[in-house]
């Protein structure tokens, strides 16, 4: 049993991933900012119930949160010219965003 959940925040810079994986008895958690030295943890619970228990009210903790469910690698189909896109389309957005102005050159982005 494993999950991996994603935060990702444009505006406040933010890119963060939490994972949790059961085994046996133990529930390993893992999270960090995407791209740098993660930090882990393993709890050593009574039995493979508690840590199933466990594991499941993490993941409610961390969605309340605002964490979505991803996968922990890049889609492997995905071409390069669509991750050059997908940033370029990123890049047209963030000030947009940050400044909360939806006017017509960001809908122009967006349907670019």
């Amino acid at each position: 049993m494993e999950t991996y959940l994603i935060f990702v925040d444009a505006v406040a810079n933010s890119n963060k991933f939490w994972s949790a994986k059961v085994e046996g008895n133990n529930l390993t958690v893992e999270w960090g900012r995407v791209g740098y030295n993660s930090q882990k943890k393993v709890h050593s619970l009574l039995s493979h119930q508690q840590a199933v228990f466990k594991f499941h009210n993490l993941i409610a903790e961390k969605k309340m949160k605002g964490y979505s469910e991803s996968q922990p690698q890049m889609d492997g189909e995905r071409s390069i010219s669509d991750i050059r896109q997908a940033i370029q389309l990123l890049n047209a957005i963030r000030l947009a965003v940050a400044n909360r102005n939806f006017g017509d050159s960001y809908i122009l982005a967006l349907n670019a």
